[in-house]
């Protein structure tokens, strides 16, 4: 069994994680891609499509500009239709967004309260519905007040960069945002505290242990985007191979061009996919920090023990 309360350092907040997979990782999965398979396949028949169309169009520009005359009719002829699907894709995005963030909180949360993975599918969706509205009140606030925000500071930081200053800043402050953003989230679902007062609690989380959290959730980042890197960089590189081979054969321009087409495509669906699936990585990492911090906080395994105990 997993131990959630622990006090944790840098190098555990990392550990950890691998450890959380190996131990639980066969239930946390069954159970994600049970609640999320469905939708996640929706999503990579949809963005296929929508790449295609993209990418086809913007490899066959003619040199008049007709293709863009094209385009321009279409929309102006069609605004309705388009507006409807991309209304349709946006909400969507936020629902399959909102069900990949609760998944991890509700799961470990439920972990906790079993004294392990002693629960299936039809519980996580149970919290789920019960907590829909609270995620749609923090994923609210979030988008319409704290993100303005975030986007201002890194406007500030960008600019900043002309300086230099502003280089090391800025990659702090991404995994900084996202930490104390997922230990907020992480505080909101598990208490009764108001959105507010859960951003409050997710900031003193992080400042009382900077430095291991972000670094933590820097290392994470890097060995998720190591992985999609080399995994999407074999088709794209196949795609390019095609490319310079039809070009030197001449015949050949047109296939080649279709095939590069295909191949980015399926880089940037695959990339899609591996971002809301590998996401989960680090959605566990910032929660056994969330759980750590209750450990540091409030000495949590004394009591943990004790229920477990009685449960045996």
């Amino acid at each position: 069994m997993f131990t959630l309360f622990k006090r944790r350092n840098f190098g555990d907040y990392v550990s950890d994680t691998f450890v959380f997979f190996k131990l639980t990782g066969k239930h946390y999965l069954k159970n994600y891609f049970t609640i999320n398979g469905a939708l996640l396949l929706i999503l990579v028949a949809a963005s296929y499509f929508l790449f295609q169309v993209y990418f086809d169009f913007f490899l066959k520009i003619d040199p008049s500009g007709n293709n863009f005359d094209y385009l321009e009719n279409y929309l102006n002829n069609n605004i309705g239709l388009v507006v409807l699907i991309a209304l349709a894709l946006l909400l969507f995005m936020i629902f399959l967004s909102m069900l990949n963030y609760a998944v991890p909180v509700i799961y470990m949360d439920l972990y906790r309260e079993k004294n392990g993975n002693a629960f299936g599918t039809k519980e996580i969706l149970s919290r789920f519905k019960a907590k829909f509205g609270q995620i749609a009140v923090f994923f609210l606030v979030t988008v319409f007040l704290i993100t303005p925000v975030l986007m201002v500071v890194f406007a500030l930081l960008f600019l900043l960069c002309f300086i230099l200053i502003g280089i090391p800043l800025l990659l702090f402050a991404i995994p900084t945002a996202f930490s104390w953003i997922t230990l907020s989230f992480f505080e909101y679902l598990n208490t009764d505290k108001g959105v507010f007062q859960s951003y409050g609690s997710g900031f003193k989380h992080l400042t009382k242990q900077y430095f291991p959290i972000v670094g933590s959730s820097m290392i994470i980042y890097i060995i998720i985007q190591v992985a999609m890197t080399v995994f999407t960089m074999i088709p794209y590189m196949l795609g390019l191979v095609s490319v310079f081979t039809g070009i030197e054969e001449g015949s050949r321009g047109t296939d080649a061009t279709a095939t590069v087409s295909i191949m980015m495509t399926m880089v940037m669906v695959f990339s899609l996919l591996m971002s809301y699936i590998l996401n989960n990585l680090l959605l566990v990492n910032q929660g056994l920090v969330y759980y750590s911090r209750q450990e540091f906080d409030e000495n949590k395994s004394a009591d943990f023990s004790i229920d477990l105990i009685g449960s045996e």
